[in-house]
């Protein structure tokens, strides 16, 4: 009889039937204690919610598919979709994933079911910090006097554009308090590593690479943003290849193993792998904000080794704005109110991360 039992618990939960809350306890913990309200369910952010249990994940935006994992277990989610995948096996949940100003939800109760029951996660310790807040970020245009990046077939050069979109970014964030600082504002050569100096030296709390984007194939559109990781596709590799080509403009070695925290491999790792959490959050932020707000196309956040984003210490992101190969968005770039829509949209994406951030002290509660 327990066998039976337990076997139609079993389908129960894995044949697609609703999950209920009375079979999940929910917690007490600070973060839930943080939920917000969208139609009178309890939702929370998901990067606080992953941050906060340690949880991988990813998300691949064109596909709005949204995939958590630890302990070598997986769930797959969806926005706006109440389905989602436990180890390959479809069940229900009570309400869907919300997607709100470029950044993903998920409901209280799910979110007790996910780690409770499927991850079999304690509530963690909630670590005793100093509050977190935002006040300085490094903006760099990407390449620059010899080195004019990507050029279009009409002639339009890739520097000049990201210097442009980097200006009026500066004036947007300014304007909501942070101290913002360019790598460069006028048409001169920088090498990537002195760019990164720029922002350690400067105590940045982020710094972002502007750049646009360019393709063999002319129909190649879209937003995408980069945090520093493997490559994770032929195209991040391709980028890769692309941006660090500039490296051939540069002395042999040059500004490479300055920083001292270099010379310490367990804690540059330990730095790195916190800056990574962050970069990955707020690439989010940028493309499902930006790319929503401009109508352009998602082309996910990704990870590549740039060699801009190596040489900083503070979390760091690549921009790629649009395709200046693709004839469509060229125009569109070329246009100075396109480039202010864009400045002012990834501001508002930091805005969003910022107000995310300080509110749950660096997500730690």
């Amino acid at each position: 009889m327990k066998k039976l039992l337990a076997l139609i618990c079993t389908l129960f939960l894995f044949a697609g039937c609703t999950y209920h809350a009375g079979f999940v306890k929910m917690p007490k913990g600070p973060l839930y204690a943080q939920a917000v309200v969208f139609n009178n369910v309890r939702y929370l952010p998901l990067l606080r919610f992953c941050d906060y249990y340690d949880l991988d994940y990813t998300w691949d935006l064109p596909a709005q598919r949204i995939e958590l994992k630890k302990g070598g277990k997986a769930v797959v989610l969806r926005p706006d979709s109440s389905f989602a995948l436990v180890d390959g096996e479809a069940i229900t949940l009570n309400h869907p994933i919300e997607y709100r100003d470029g950044a993903a939800y998920i409901p209280v109760r799910s979110a007790a079911l996910i780690t409770q029951e499927i991850f079999e996660l304690k509530i963690p310790a909630v670590p005793v910090k100093e509050g977190h807040r935002i006040r300085t970020v490094v903006i760099d245009p990407g390449h620059g006097g010899k080195d004019p990046g990507a050029i279009s077939r009409y002639g339009t050069r890739e520097k000049d554009i990201v210097l442009d979109i980097s200006k009026r970014l500066k004036k947007h964030l300014e304007k909501s308090g942070l101290t913002v600082y360019l790598t460069r504002n006028k048409d001169i050569f920088i090498p990537l590593y002195e760019r990164a100096r720029i922002a350690d030296n400067k105590n940045a709390d982020f710094f972002i690479s502007m750049h646009a984007n360019a393709s063999r194939y002319s129909r190649a559109r879209g937003f995408e943003v980069y945090y520093l990781s493997e490559a994770t596709d032929d195209n991040a590799r391709a980028m890769e290849a692309a941006e660090n080509a500039s490296l051939k403009f540069e002395e042999e070695n040059a500004g490479r193993g300055k920083n001292a925290l270099y010379q310490n491999p367990t804690a540059c790792d330990l730095v790195l792998s916190e800056n990574r959490r962050q970069s990955k959050g707020l690439a989010y932020y940028i493309c499902n904000t930006t790319a929503d707000s401009l109508g352009m196309r998602k082309r996910g956040v990704k990870g590549a080794r740039f060699a801009v984003l190596k040489g900083a210490m503070v979390p760091a992101v690549l921009v790629e704005v649009g395709f200046l190969t693709n004839r469509r968005e060229e125009s569109k770039l070329k246009r100075a109110s396109f480039r202010e829509e864009i400045a002012g949209a990834i501001s508002r994406s930091i805005a969003a991360y910022k107000r995310e951030y300080e509110q749950t002290d660096g997500f730690s509660r």
